[in-house]
């Protein structure tokens, strides 16, 4: 598959069939992965690939009870071990660690289309739980959740912003004919975007109390 067409058809699913992806394809992914940049070149990323039916669930539930998740034939969580990051960069570590593997988690999901497989990017979890589950040492900061597998979801046509829109040239605002930037959000599509953001603001406190809550619960079966 060409480049421009696996970024052009991956896209997320939200439900997997039983068939299960096999060793060797689960190996290309990875060094798929392992193949993105990173900071001083120190690839900091750590997989940890997770094919256990407990262990997935629990995973699951760990990302906002999306127990869906559980249905993927293979979970990739995906780390950066800080260490060598820290000893370089020192409070800019934890962002280059974020970055270093975002890229290769982008890689996973573009591999992944390429061979045919579906994937979801999770990236609402308790980071906590989830390094509890893989038992991740404290050096490691878990950065996303591949769910990989085969699904029966169609692509759907995606909804992109027009790029000029997103656009500037030499400066942010910069209005010039070269970068055709201009506001894709027409005036009576305001409403609707100030109650969507609230809709999401809404989503990420629910998402901090749900963490609170499992965290007490936690907290009183080890008392």
């Amino acid at each position: 598959m060409e480049l421009d067409k696996a970024i052009n058809e991956r896209f997320s699913v939200k439900s997997f069939t039983n068939r299960k992806i096999d060793p060797d394809s689960i190996t290309k992914l990875l060094e798929a992965g392992g193949m993105a940049p990173s900071a001083g070149n120190l690839q900091d990323w750590k997989f940890v690939v997770v094919t256990d039916q407990a262990k997935k669930d629990e995973i699951a539930r760990a990302c906002m009870d999306q127990i869906w998740i559980g249905q993927a034939s293979v979970l990739i969580v995906v780390c950066s071990d800080l260490t060598n990051l820290r000893r370089f960069y020192d409070e800019r570590a934890e962002v280059y660690g974020i970055e270093d593997c975002s890229a290769a988690t982008e890689n996973i999901l573009l591999k992944a289309t390429d061979m045919g497989i579906n994937t979801t990017w999770v990236s609402a979890f308790d980071e906590e739980e989830i390094a509890r589950i893989i038992r991740a040492p404290d050096s490691y900061k878990i950065v996303s959740v591949v769910a990989l597998g085969y699904s029966d979801e169609k692509l759907d046509e995606k909804q992109r912003h027009d790029i000029r829109s997103l656009t500037y040239y030499e400066e942010y605002g910069s209005s010039t004919s070269q970068s055709n930037a201009f506001p894709l959000i027409k005036e009576e599509n305001v409403k609707a975007v100030k109650e969507a953001a609230k809709e999401s603001k809404g989503f990420f406190g629910r998402l901090k109390e749900k963490f609170g809550e499992v965290r007490e619960e936690l907290k009183k079966e080890d008392e």
